[in-house]
């Protein structure tokens, strides 16, 4: 019974539908029937036209010039059910063997690709729960714009010649400058000190700023340029330093005072506090964005000539981004479209994403689902709103004659006009089943032809500008892949 439940809930997974277009599309490219049986020997799904009994001992009542044969189908290790077939007299077992081996990845790859679904969802509530519980210490969640922060009010505070924001590197176990303001900032930006020396382990052990009034003459301190008197407010999360602020010389060129000393210990707690959240958000965030990476990778799977398609998308995309003037943060949140754009393609059958041919009008439908479907697997990640519509619109055409709901110019948002652009230059550049990738300057070219019908003109003209720049040179060449222009405007469609 235990092998009956696994088969059963590992076929929840793919649905019955999809296991019955699996079992068909084996038995079409083996050429014999097929059956599909559970470990009671209930039959799960069947294909072609099999014998009346497939349990019949020795094959006794298999059709005349044939024999029964079947092989186990296992799922991480533990049997789920066996595949049988009537194979004609002569034919080599080796072909039910090699389609039982499919199966197996059949259901290896959807088990997969639901489990990094769950987990995307999963870490996304763990990170929405952390940014709300932040909420209390600010919501700004970039380490560099509170570093920018910090040198700001820690100016108005203190006017001195230079301050440093320095962080720990664990790799390294150094405290290295992440941001710097001041008369010598350019030569502070390289400054880095170990960890292990005795004046930066008294501050990290004392947990209170620590002034020294002549470095020179007290000899425990060095900096990289000019300076006589340092203030050193280590920055303290859970009783560990990961960081520390360094002032340089007051402007007047008094002292540093113990009111100000007491005030930057307050301001040290605030800003460590602050920088540590940030921190655990962005590893969670990459953490979060690996795990759709992942998720795009299984996908990209389904179909090895598109491997690495949506993370080619996304760096394009963060380019044209970047050209448009877009937030660092909005920049993010178009990549992570572009990681997940093609998401609805787990309902595609492998059979028309592996097609070496063009497309038959119904499958081309079939393929046309894909951004609905993803638009509705993301929708009860509520945070997820704007990404949504991106995946939902990526492939509505500037003139109103896309899909799924035609709508045209700026009804589209403009995210979603962003990853058009590249999703279209990368499938054009990228090799497929039914023709060889073609150069990037061509595929520039023929899609300047689809200019103000497929793609937003200004959107087009921008990318075209950043290649002409051969700024990013690497990035559009990289994906070359031969002058056969073979169905170009499919290129452009699909």
């Amino acid at each position: 019974m235990k092998g009956a439940a696994a088969m059963h809930d590992v076929l929840q997974v793919p649905g019955q539908g999809k296991l019955e277009e699996m079992i068909g599309a084996l038995s079409h490219r083996f050429d014999f029937p097929l059956v599909l049986m559970d470990m009671e020997g209930e039959t799960l799904a069947s294909a072609g036209t099999p014998c009346a009994r497939l349990d019949c001992l020795e094959g006794a009542c298999c059709p005349v010039g044939t024999l029964l044969a079947d092989m186990p189908v296992h799922h991480k290790g533990e049997k789920l059910g066996t595949l049988a077939a009537c194979l004609p007299v002569g034919e080599p077992v080796n072909e039910l063997k090699a389609a039982a081996f499919c199966l197996e990845q059949f259901f290896n790859l959807e088990t997969e690709i639901d489990d990094l679904s769950s987990e995307v969802v999963r870490v996304y509530e763990e990170l929405s729960i952390i940014y709300s519980l932040s909420n209390n210490l600010g919501s700004e969640m970039d380490v560099d714009t509170i570093c920018l922060r910090v040198l700001e009010e820690a100016g108005r505070i203190l006017f001195v010649h230079n301050l440093s924001v320095m962080l720990v590197d664990e790799d390294r176990n150094e405290l290295y400058t992440r941001m710097s303001a001041g008369r010598d900032r350019e030569t502070a930006r390289s400054f880095r000190c170990s960890l292990g020396t005795q004046f930066i382990e008294h501050i990290g052990q004392q947990g209170e700023p620590v002034t020294v009034c002549d470095i020179e003459a007290d000899g425990r301190f060095s900096l990289p340029f000019p300076a006589r008197s340092v203030l050193c407010v280590p920055l303290i999360s859970d009783n560990r330093m990961i960081g520390m602020l360094l002032a340089c010389d007051k402007l007047s060129g008094e002292e540093f005072w113990s009111q100000e000393l007491k005030l930057m210990g307050v301001f040290g707690a605030e800003v460590a506090s602050s920088i540590k959240k940030a921190q655990l958000y962005e590893e969670i965030n990459e953490i979060f964005i690996n795990t759709v990476g992942a998720l795009a990778s299984a996908i990209d799977a389904k179909d090895p000539y598109t491997y690495g398609h949506s993370r080619r998308v996304a760096r394009l995309s963060a380019v044209i981004c970047e050209e448009l003037g877009m937030a660092r943060k909005e920049t993010r949140q178009v990549m992570l479209a572009a990681i997940l754009h093609d998401i609805g393609k787990i309902g595609t059958p492998e059979r028309i994403l592996q097609k070496p041919g063009l497309l038959e009008p119904e499958e081309q439908e079939k393929i046309k689902e894909h951004p609905a479907r993803g638009a509705q697997i993301l929708s009860n990640i509520r945070e997820f709103s704007n990404i949504i519509k991106w995946i939902r619109h990526h492939h509505e055409w500037y003139d109103g004659r896309g899909y799924p709901d035609q709508i045209m110019a700026e009804s589209i948002p403009r995210e979603a006009r962003v990853i058009t652009v590249a999703d279209a230059f990368d499938a054009m550049t990228s090799d497929r089943p039914y023709r060889k990738g073609m150069p990037a300057g061509e595929a520039l070219r023929i899609m300047n032809e689809f200019s103000g019908s497929q793609f937003d003109p200004h959107i087009l003209a921008m990318f075209k500008r950043i290649y002409d720049s051969g700024r990013e040179r690497a990035l559009f060449e990289g994906n070359d892949a031969g002058e056969n222009l073979l169905g170009r405007r499919e290129a452009v469609l699909r």
